[in-house]
């Protein structure tokens, strides 16, 4: 017993020396501590490198999404630049263009407002105005080649109606010639050995012979087989002198004389004038009839009456149809020019046949003015005078001034009256 509390007594004492000594059980709890402590440090270290993690990220896209507007903004900055610029520049452009309309109108304004005093003090104008001479369409190409017109078959050559005036001339053989390849010295000789009917054609103002709408009438004559001679006058294309209305109705009875020269005396000779043309054929037709060499018919395509009526209803005065004294002043300014063509006094001279031609939506000289003259060649005309017969154009053709060539009963209603005229012994 003493013994066995000696050694007790001994190993407290040991214990109680050696405080590190443990047991295998404390041990083993304190590695399980330390281990455990390992894991919660290590899950902390684990969890802060997550928040770490989370942190980077949410740093990536918040600065992600920072760029994404900033890119936004600028792209939105940008837009509404451009919308800025396209309304600044769009009103920019309005305003030039409301100023550039503002400037047009008070220039045409202006321009209208000198228009009494132009007529007044330089009565020359209104001759210029009247004639045209000057505005020459197509503005290119050979009058001396009219192959280049689309007249193949069509001579070119020139006349002296006076010493020191020459005007340029077109003969167009009939379609019945076309092949034939005659020289052009024996184009003359075709007016004498065929009896075909020979068309002498007096343009309007503006232009020369080769205007598009007047050469799709030559092809008109040609496909009937007539003959065409066709010219331009004083002052026009390369012809020389200045224009006045004696001188183009000179230079037009030169060419019917130089025609009668080279056809047999049963060869019908027809008159054609277009527009101003046919102030020039009516003239011309009322010389011949009171000289005793009346043509075999007249044919006048959107005439007038005089001069003074068709400046009175022309487009161009249109703007002072509210100031109608002053209009009817201005008209009258034409006179003093010298120039009148007044078809409504020359008509009750002719005696040959006569058709006129209009178009009911002719804007530059009214069919009204068409009707008017045939209205008074039947009231003025001797009773033993050749017919005279008018023929409208519905306006839903669109035919308007110079296209009735386009009329598929043309070739008919011409050749039919022109045959008509030729039996009767016009």
């Amino acid at each position: 017993m003493e013994n066995n509390n000696k050694k007790a007594k001994k190993n407290k004492k040991r214990s109680s020396e050696n405080p590190t000594t443990k047991n295998p059980n404390n041990n083993n709890n304190n590695n399980n501590k330390t281990k455990n402590n390992n894991d919660q440090k290590t899950n902390n270290n684990n969890d802060t490198k997550n928040n770490n993690d989370k942190k980077n990220n949410n740093n990536k896209t918040k600065n992600n999404n920072d760029k994404k507007n900033s890119k936004n903004n600028n792209n939105n900055n940008s837009a509404s630049k451009k919308t800025t610029n396209l309304k600044k520049s769009s009103k920019t452009k309005f305003g030039i263009f409301c100023q550039g309309l503002f400037w047009c109108g008070a220039s045409v304004a202006f321009v209208y407002a000198l228009i009494p005093f132009i007529f007044w003090y330089f009565p020359e104008m209104c001759t210029f105005m009247i004639f045209s001479n000057r505005f020459r369409w197509p503005p290119l190409g050979q009058l001396t080649k009219p192959s280049e017109h689309g007249l193949n078959h069509t001579r070119n050559f020139y006349v002296n109606p006076r010493r020191n005036i020459q005007i340029g001339v077109w003969h167009v053989l009939p379609q019945n010639l076309a092949d034939s390849n005659l020289g052009y010295s024996e184009y003359e000789q075709s007016l004498s050995e065929h009896k075909s009917p020979v068309v002498l054609y007096m343009h309007g103002n503006t232009g020369t012979r080769a205007g598009w709408h007047r050469i799709e009438m030559y092809k008109l004559f040609s496909a009937l087989n007539y003959h065409t001679i066709t010219f331009d006058y004083r002052g026009y294309a390369e012809s020389t002198g200045v224009p006045s209305e004696d001188g183009v109705v000179e230079d037009a009875q030169f060419l019917f004389s130089w025609i009668k020269q080279r056809v047999s005396s049963d060869t019908p000779v027809i008159l054609w004038g277009h527009s101003l043309g046919t102030g020039v054929a009516t003239q011309l037709a009322k010389n011949l009839c009171n000289q005793g060499t009346c043509p075999t018919t007249l044919v006048l395509e959107a005439p007038f009456t005089n001069i003074v009526n068709a400046t009175y209803h022309h487009p161009f005065l249109i703007p002072f149809n509210i100031f109608k004294d002053l209009k009817l002043k201005l008209t009258s300014f034409v006179r003093r020019s010298g120039v009148e063509f007044a078809s409504d006094e020359s008509i009750s001279s002719v005696t040959c046949p006569i058709m006129i031609l209009h178009a009911e939506d002719d804007f530059l000289i009214p069919i009204a003015l068409g009707k008017k003259l045939y209205d008074v060649g039947v009231e003025t005309r001797p009773k033993d005078s050749g017919p005279i017969k008018f023929v409208p154009f519905k306006a839903v053709h669109g035919y308007g001034h110079k296209h009735i060539h386009k009329a598929p009963e043309l070739p008919g209603i011409l050749s039919s009256f022109v045959q008509t005229c030729v039996e009767k012994g016009f």
